[in-house]
């Protein structure tokens, strides 16, 4: 009997283990709610950010990485990232003052268009790429792996 009840208990752990990594790990659905619920917040420090006023580093719990150069200057936001180089995985958002998306960290990598809504890079020759997928006006959700 003893057995029997700590393997359901062992069963129920690992299922309860699983739903919370889904539920954790789903930043392409988390990703976008936190922008369009916080977007008010989050566009003033945007427009800060570009008007060279980084004094927000975070806001609630997410990073702000700052502005990124480039033909369209971005405000990225790191919202998680795992792994350990050469291997890892950085999700998140930006805000593109043009509207117009770009790869991670406005790194001049070219984008494919994937669907009207959606892009896709990679670095040639190297396992690195990512995609971006627009959220609401001027803001897009980001994916990157190295």
């Amino acid at each position: 009997m003893k057995k029997r009840r700590r393997w359901i208990c062992f069963l129920v752990g690992i299922g309860v283990l699983w739903a919370a990594a889904a539920f954790m790990l789903d930043h392409e659905s988390r990703i976008p709610a936190f922008v369009i619920r916080h977007r008010e917040d989050l566009e003033e420090i945007a427009v800060s950010c570009l008007q060279g006023d980084g004094a927000v580093e975070k806001y609630r719990g997410v990073k702000v990485e700052g502005v990124y150069s480039g033909e369209h200057e971005i405000v990225q936001f790191l919202y998680f990232a795992f792994g350990l180089v050469p291997s890892t995985r950085y999700y998140g958002f930006y805000y593109s003052q043009d509207d117009v998306p770009v790869p991670f960290q406005n790194a001049g990598a070219v984008l494919s268009q994937v669907s009207e809504e959606e892009w896709n890079w990679y670095d040639a020759g190297t396992d690195n790429g990512g995609r971006t997928k627009r959220i609401t006006d001027h803001w897009f959700y980001y994916e990157a792996w190295f």
